[in-house]
Order: C-alpha cells, then sequence, then structure tokens
C-alpha cells in the first residue's frame, strides 16, 4: 500500500504546483521515515543493501519537491552515513591496500560521507542562527550549535557523523582537521540534548575521537574509556558500541587482548536481541570478524 502511496506522489510531485509540491513531499517524507526504520531492523544483510539505494535515491528525488525541507535532508545524512559505514566500509576491511577494489571502496566511501556532510549542513542551515554561523569564527559556530533544540538532534548527529568519518579517509588533508572542533561541539550538543541517543552513539563518537587524535589535540585515553562505558551500559544489546571499542580504544592501547576478547563476545551474539537494530547487529559481527581477520596487521 505505501509503495503505490509513494508512486502516486511522485507522480504528483511532476505535475503539481508549488505548494502542492511541498505537501506531497511532506507525506512522502513522513513514508520515508517509515523506510529507514523497516531498513533497520531488515535482518537479511543483502536485501537491505539492495533497499537502501534505491530509498536514498528516492529522498533525493522528493528533494527537488522541496529543496529546504530540513526533515528530508536530516534522513539523507543519515541515510548516506549509515550505507557508507555500513557497507562500503566492509568493502575497505575485506579488501586488501593496494587492490583497485580497496581504492574504490575508499573513494565511494568518500563521496557517500561527503553528500552525507553536506546534506546534514543544509538541514542544519535552515536554522538563520546556524546559516549565519557556518562559515563564521569557531566562537559565533559554537554559541549557534549551542542555541539549537531536539528538533536538530538527528542532522546535529549525522552531519558531524559523516563529517567526522569523510576527515578520518582524508588525513593526509591538513585543512580537513580543522574541522574537528566543530564537529566535537555538535556531539556535544547532542549529549546535552539526549545523553543515550541512537543507543549511546554519540558517546561512542566521542570516545572515538577522544582516543583518535594525539594529546596536543584534545586526545585522551581516559576521557575515551570513559564514555565508551557510558555508551556500552546505554544499550549492551546494541553491538556496533563494542566493535568500534575494539577498532580504536584497544587497539590505540595496544591490547590484542581487549581486541580479540570484545571481537569474540560481538561474534557469539544474538543480532535479535536488538530487534530494531537487527541489521546494525548482523553488520556489526560482520564487521567483528574481519577485523578478528586483521589483528596481525593492525597491532
Amino acid at each position: 500500500m505505501k509503495k503505490l502511496i509513494v508512486m502516486a506522489c511522485l507522480f504528483a510531485l511532476a505535475s503539481t504546483g508549488c505548494g502542492m509540491k511541498k505537501l506531497t513531499t511532506g507525506v512522502i517524507g513522513g513514508i520515508s521515515t517509515d523506510g529507514m526504520v523497516a531498513v533497520e531492523g531488515e535482518q537479511d544483510v543483502e536485501f537491505a543493501r539492495e533497499s537502501m539505494l534505491p530509498l536514498i535515491k528516492t529522498l533525493e528525488v522528493l528533494r527537488f519537491g522541496n529543496p529546504k525541507d530540513s526533515k528530508i535532508l536530516a534522513i539523507l545524512s543519515k541515510a548516506y552515513g549509515s550505507f557508507a559505514f555500513g557497507f562500503v566500509e566492509l568493502e575497505i576491511l575485506s579488501s586488501k591496500e593496494g587492490d583497485p577494489a580497496h581504492a574504490k571502496a575508499i573513494e565511494r566511501a568518500k563521496l557517500f560521507y561527503q553528500r552525507g556532510r553536506d546534506y546534514g549542513i543544509e538541514s542544519l542551515s535552515s536554522d538563520s542562527g546556524m546559516r549565519n554561523a557556518m562559515n563564521a569564527p569557531f566562537p559565533a559556530f559554537e554559541k549557534a550549535v549551542n542555541g539549537l533544540g531536539r528538533k536538530r538532534i538527528d542532522a546535529l548527529f549525522w552531519t558531524a557523523f559523516n563529517w567526522a568519518n569523510w576527515i578520518n579517509l582524508n588525513r593526509d588533508d591538513p585543512t580537513a582537521v580543522v574541522a574537528i572542533p566543530k564537529i566535537q561541539v555538535m556531539i556535544d550538543r547532542v549529549i546535552e540534548l539526549d545523553p543515550n541517543f541512537y543507543f549511546g552513539s554519540a558517546h561512542a563518537f566521542k570516545g572515538v575521537l577522544a582516543c583518535t587524535r594525539p594529546a596536543m589535540l584534545g586526545g585522551d585515553m581516559a576521557l575515551a574509556q570513559q564514555e565508551f562505558a557510558v555508551a556500552m551500559g546505554a544499550d549492551p544489546n546494541y553491538l556496533m558500541t563494542r566493535v568500534l571499542y575494539a577498532q580504536f580504544y584497544a587497539r590505540q592501547l595496544n591490547d590484542p587482548a581487549l581486541f580479540r576478547r570484545e571481537l569474540a563476545d560481538v561474534k557469539s551474539a544474538d543480532p535479535a536481541s536488538l530487534p530494531e537494530q537487527a541489521l546494525s547487529n548482523k553488520l556489526a559481527i560482520m564487521r567483528a570478524e574481519l577485523l578478528l581477520k586483521k589483528e596481525k596487521e593492525l597491532f
């Protein structure tokens, strides 16, 4: 039934005036949100992968009907970031450096993270304060971010998520790292608005930032441990947090025993223990298996 509604609404977008287009876009935007929820609960990884790109492209079509719809822009930011992290990064981990497939996967991930970041920035820029502060000096940016309310939390998190992952794949670009303070303040605001947002992911994100940066740039292993502990406590059944803990914290700590223990626990976990995140949990298990195979390269 929803498919029929979407098809009818897409036809309406092509054949009606601006006001009707905005109304139709709003209707489909709600359906698209449901679509993302359905994908996140999907237990068949391949089916989910095949479903996501058409969903993303449908959202981009909808954006033309109402290009300033902050909700659709935020969903696009989440969709691009989720696809790049969940699927394309698995391709990076499963291929060898120097192989064409490895280089192709990295470039693809960069592109998707960049799109997710840009859509997130567009969503946040629908707020006049953020729009004026986006390219302003950092104090003005920080003030604008701290003035945002809960309705901007999705855009804040997914913009920061995409931006940070894009930087991680562009570490040779010295101009990329200048955005890290902006990313940090966005994540801090997410935590202020909702400490348990997305199963504690904002705390896990902060943990990754704290353990992957040099001390002179804000790196702090004690803070990383603390943030990961909070994230894992928010929902122990959200497996991706433990994978990130092993991949980033244990590796930075140079503790292969901790690395193996955490990833082995994830491998043996039941992905259905958190039904609404069955896909993320299955992807976490797949990532854990790949990381265990690469242990000798990582330590």
